[in-house]
């Protein structure tokens, strides 16, 4: 994954949504739990924030190795995203 450009976490939560994660905020920030796949964890954001490049590569690899999106479907989206 080359560096990506700033998306706004909104997106980046809606993206994860409509990959069957339901989201939460708790206290400190946002839990994601997947049916299936197990819990993404991230701290709290803004909703213009962007998501911090580690957030996303560990999303990336989250979703493939967990079989959930193809690395390549998710830099796709990174790259169609709205810029932060």
């Amino acid at each position: 994954m080359a560096k990506s450009k700033p998306i706004p976490f909104a997106e980046f939560r809606d993206f994860l949504n409509g990959l069957g994660f339901k989201s939460h905020q708790v206290d400190t920030g946002w839990v994601f739990q997947h049916p299936t796949d197990g819990p993404l964890v991230f701290r709290a954001y803004a909703e213009g924030e962007a998501v911090a490049e580690r957030d996303l590569r560990s999303t990336r690899k989250f979703l493939d190795w967990r079989g959930v999106l193809a690395a390549e479907e998710f830099d796709a989206f990174v790259q169609r995203a709205t810029p932060a």
